[in-house]
């Protein structure tokens, strides 16, 4: 039982001595320094030591519970018709090759022959294409299926 006292007191006197050679080397800065480095030390030294309570448990999770990931890359048609749809808006060409082809595909699958895929007059195929109301009024017949 006296061995661990005296470790203990030398510690301390170690301590001291250290924060006395701080003091006299650069004065308050200088046991300042040492403070913060003899504090650091002893937390180090304590966690390294002390043990915790035992740590939980770490269940794997089942993996029929996780939830499913939905990616861009899983629905390529779907990138492809909003790449079309912006292309469209900038390009008659594009809404008339490649938009327009595909709604009316689109309003053919739906039953919806009635719906108005006109967009800008197809004089100028350099021009701008459809702007976004034009595309909003046949998305929305699209889904309304209204004539």
């Amino acid at each position: 039982m006296k061995r661990p006292r005296l470790a203990v007191a030398a510690a301390l006197t170690g301590m001291a001595g250290v924060l006395v050679a701080g003091y006299a080397a650069a004065g308050l800065t200088g046991l300042i320094d040492v403070a913060a480095v003899t504090a650091l030390s002893i937390l180090i030294v304590a966690r390294g030591t002390l043990r915790g309570e035992k740590p939980r448990i770490v269940r794997e999770k089942n993996p029929r519970q996780q939830p499913v990931t939905v990616r861009t890359a899983d629905f390529p048609a779907f990138a492809k018709i909003a790449s079309d749809l912006e292309w469209a808006q900038m390009s008659q060409r594009h809404y008339e090759h490649l938009l327009r082809p595909a709604l009316a595909r689109l309003a053919a699958t739906l039953n919806r022959p009635h719906v108005d895929l006109t967009g800008p007059p197809a004089g100028d195929t350099d021009g701008p294409g459809v702007n976004r109301a034009t595309l909003e009024r046949i998305v929305s017949e699209l889904e309304a299926g209204e004539p």
